[in-house]
């Protein structure tokens, strides 16, 4: 088969005209939501004065839920206080100083990945209802998801800050993009639309006498 004809085909195909169009709304909405988030102060049109006051929230919770994954899992010696982690080791003289400190800011919040989501569950095909109780529980997986995302970063960057940018950017970030996509792939799988009726076989007690198997 051709690539033209078995292109043909794929786009005749209802189900994957469907999935097209679903993907290339993903695609237009994820550009124009960016450009806007970079090129407009979007934060304060969308939360008014209270945009200092959500960020902090939801960094807030960022940084402890960091906070009890490193306590629980790293082998580093860190104090906590204001949002950042002061790594200690000791020096010469057996005392524990300071080398490294790594601060949770309002980029590491989600709030920029949550609202990317909400935009594209919007746009999504579906019953509103449907869409809210999922938009709530996609935001608490990206939250979460960020809560590891910084974990990881924390503890990196405290065995070797000289790796955190290139991680930070090219692994961590990513990752984001991958659990959005994943959200939407699930609620475009099995929540948009309506799954059509299967045709089960009638019962036979519903037939007519004359059409009922009949026994030996």
């Amino acid at each position: 088969m051709k690539v033209p004809q078995f292109i043909k085909i794929t786009i005749e195909n209802p189900k994957n005209r469907k999935l097209l169009k679903d993907f290339l709304m993903l695609v237009v909405a994820s550009v124009a939501f960016h450009f806007l988030y970079w090129n407009t102060d979007m934060n304060s049109w969308l939360f008014g004065p209270f945009t200092d006051d959500v960020f902090d929230f939801f960094t807030l919770i960022a940084y402890e839920g960091s906070k009890i994954l490193m306590t629980t899992f790293s082998n580093l010696d860190f104090v906590c206080d204001n949002s950042s982690f002061y790594f200690m080791q000791p020096n010469e003289q057996g005392h524990l100083q300071c080398y490294a400190i790594m601060q949770v800011v309002h980029d590491c919040s989600a709030i920029k990945q949550i609202m990317q989501f909400l935009l594209l569950i919007v746009l999504c095909s579906g019953k509103w209802w449907k869409k809210t109780i999922y938009f709530i529980g996609a935001s608490l997986v990206i939250v979460l998801s960020n809560i590891v995302r910084i974990y990881f970063l924390t503890d990196l960057f405290g065995h070797d800050p000289s790796q955190f940018q290139y991680y930070h950017d090219w692994v961590a970030r990513p990752i984001m993009y991958v659990v959005i996509f994943a959200l939407w792939a699930v609620w475009i799988q099995f929540f948009a639309y309506s799954k059509p009726k299967d045709d089960t076989p009638q019962d036979k007690r519903s037939l007519p006498l004359s059409d009922r198997p009949t026994e030996d």
